[in-house]
């Protein structure tokens, strides 16, 4: 196993419920640092998201059980909302990143992937201008739908899922623990359905990476998701995360921007 795969992973597990992307980061870091050909990137930024399905599914075993028996008809009912309505705009997207991404060349690539963030950073920024204003609100069906239109754009590499769909909770008056929460459990069925879409498509396979490696991989991004998820729980409130994505951001265009000239 190589240096680059631990690191890719644990970048993943680290960064994947901040509203910074973790698809945008680990592209950016494989592709600059590791032998991952570029057509292969997204597939791999994909299936690395099964650790973190996976840390959502054991830091919410009952609430997930419970959904999955129906016992809660309501929370299954919104997570089933948003998750049809982010295969509206997230599989045409999808697909068509499968053969833009392989025609991109050179830093091009840092300078997509920056421009995203700074559309994260903006989406994370206008909450918080009426952060006062948010009254304490239960997701129903108009929110489900709307939060779910949204996930699906967060595949564009740089567009932070977490972000945008948290933000677009806040923006609908829901309250901050309510859109913590909801944002990791759509994303579950969110993580599945792309791979299943692999699967479907034939783009599983991975032949720069041994199956082994993949799944050394796998456990240390759902190690690394488990303990960023408790840490975020418990800072959430306190911490602009759009500062830091801002940063991130001008990082990313700048590394970039030699591609351009």
């Amino acid at each position: 196993m190589e240096l680059w795969q631990i690191i890719a992973a644990l970048l993943q597990g680290l960064v994947e419920w901040l509203p910074i992307s973790s698809e945008g980061q680990v592209i950016l870091f494989l592709y600059n640092f590791s032998s991952v050909p570029v057509s292969e990137l997204l597939t791999v930024v994909v299936w690395l998201h099964l650790g973190t399905a996976m840390a959502v599914i054991v830091r919410y075993p009952r609430v997930i059980l419970d959904v999955l028996s129906l016992r809660d008809r309501v929370l299954f009912r919104n997570i089933l909302i948003a998750t049809v309505f982010t295969t509206i705009t997230a599989i045409p997207l999808y697909l068509l990143l499968k053969t833009t991404l392989a025609g991109f060349n050179g830093e091009a690539i840092n300078v997509l992937v920056g421009i995203l963030l700074l559309v994260t950073a903006l989406m994370l920024y206008i909450p918080t201008r009426h952060e006062g204003e948010i009254d304490e609100k239960e997701v129903d069906d108009k929110v489900a739908a709307a939060t779910g239109l949204v996930q699906g754009f967060s595949v564009m590499p740089g567009l932070s899922r977490s972000g945008v769909t948290v933000s677009a909770l806040l923006m609908q008056r829901v309250n901050k623990e309510t859109a913590l929460k909801f944002s990791f459990l759509i994303s579950v069925p969110a993580v599945f359905g792309i791979l299943f879409i692999e699967v479907l498509t034939g783009g599983a396979v991975m032949p720069s990476i041994p199956i082994s490696d993949v799944i050394v991989m796998e456990i240390i991004v759902f190690v690394t998701a488990l303990v960023s998820m408790e840490f975020l729980l418990q800072i959430a409130k306190r911490v602009a995360f759009w500062k830091l994505c801002l940063f991130l951001a001008i990082v990313a265009i700048v590394f970039g921007l030699p591609a351009l000239f």
